[in-house]
């Protein structure tokens, strides 16, 4: 039995991505592999799969709403040494990715990294300053430099880490999956849309992540001035929460904000809704992309970052090179109900070759490699061990 140890600044009360993930991780793992997951929060919980410590939480700058954790070394070493573990999987370079680095020099266990956010693409897009996005990304080589493998969750990805620097020999891709049977169009609630005030005439237009500028949300403006200008029907739906939430509501009078929800919660949206719209332009991944195409919606992304590597253009979706793409795309779909049936069709059988249970298949494979190397202690500053 290998036992893992997955250290991450999300605890998994967050709803995103990474929890996403490392549930999916926990949920399909092995019968040779057991997987815990080790985190901070503010009230602490105890599973056999799941440690969080309670700890004290501040707002992360710029970002207020999301949380980060102090972890307590100690306990920390103490829980690992009871649970043996052999490999640690570092998923997030804040306190506890850090902590779980000194873990492994402490513990001389090997590590295995895994590249979830570009934060450096991050950091400059919420202060408006470059020089702290390259700081970050300096910052951002510290960490997985002591990984032994280094997984991207795209082929994109990959590449912006080759270029920055990253050792390419450590770089592998491990793309994501998605779960069919939560994300499915049978959960298409009638109800739900005529709440919203929808139908095949007056579409709802869907997203779903954080309310933020670096999502790429200021395109959408654009989206909403063509269609209101051509007199298009339709109804914005935005789930999820963040900084830019009230200058979105601003701007958007009759969209829906539902704030955060449940990922059943969202599943029931997804269905609901006619189509998705992510115009991010900095995410890895983009979970969120297939899941909506589990739920049998066609989707736009940008050109740019790994979402695109997600969906299959003409026939899933529509890849926007620039904004003017986006704009033309939304109007379209919004006017040809066929045509989005058919993308939407498409898409769900996309997905359904999108599950999770093989998409983890090179993060497992990982743990096996690294752990069956020798193990080396990384060399790790004195200023952690401090803290």
């Amino acid at each position: 039995m290998l036992r893992v140890g997955i250290f991450t600044d999300n605890d998994f009360e967050k709803v995103n991505g990474v929890t996403t993930t490392l549930r999916a991780a926990i949920e399909h793992a092995p019968s040779d592999l057991r997987l815990r997951v080790y985190t901070c929060d503010s009230t602490g919980v105890d599973q056999p799969n799941y440690l969080a410590l309670k700890s004290v939480g501040v707002g992360l700058p710029f970002y207020s709403e999301m949380k980060i954790y102090a972890p307590p070394l100690r306990r920390l070493v103490t829980q690992v040494r009871a649970d043996r573990l052999d490999v640690i999987h570092l998923t997030t370079p804040g306190p506890v990715g850090l902590a779980g680095m000194w873990v492994a020099s402490r513990q001389r266990l090997p590590m295995v990294g895994s590249f979830h956010t570009h934060l450096a693409e991050y950091a400059a897009a919420l202060s408006g300053s470059r020089h702290l996005g390259a700081l970050m990304q300096a910052y951002l080589r510290w960490p997985y430099g002591q990984c032994r493998q280094i997984l991207a969750p795209s082929e994109a990805t990959r590449r912006v880490l080759e270029a920055t620097r990253f050792d390419p020999a450590k770089l592998r891709v491990w793309s994501r999956g998605v779960s069919t049977s939560r994300f499915d169009p049978s959960r298409r609630s009638p109800a739900l849309r005529e709440q919203w005030g929808v139908s095949d005439d007056c579409p709802a237009v869907l997203y779903v992540g954080r309310l933020s500028r670096e999502k790429g949300l200021a395109d959408l403006l654009a989206v909403r001035r063509l269609l209101r200008g051509r007199s298009i029907s339709h109804r914005f739906v935005f789930v999820g929460d963040g900084p830019m939430r009230q200058e979105l509501e601003g701007a958007f009078h009759d969209a829906v904000f539902t704030g955060t929800l449940a990922p059943d919660e969202v599943a029931v949206a997804m269905a609901s809704s006619d189509l998705f719209v992510f115009p991010s332009r900095t995410d890895t991944a983009g979970n969120v992309v297939l899941e909506a195409q589990a739920s049998g919606l066609p989707v736009l992304v940008t050109g740019e970052g790994g979402p695109r590597e997600n969906m299959v253009p003409g026939v899933t979706g529509s890849v926007c090179v620039t904004t003017e793409d986006l704009c033309r795309e939304t109007l379209e779909w919004c006017l040809r109900i066929t045509r989005r049936r058919e993308l939407g069709a498409a898409a769900r059988e996309y997905a359904l070759g999108r599950r999770w249970d093989a998409a983890l298949a090179p993060l497992y494979q990982s743990y096996r490699e690294v752990a069956g190397a020798p193990t080396v202690s990384p060399a790790v500053a004195s200023g952690v061990v401090a803290a």
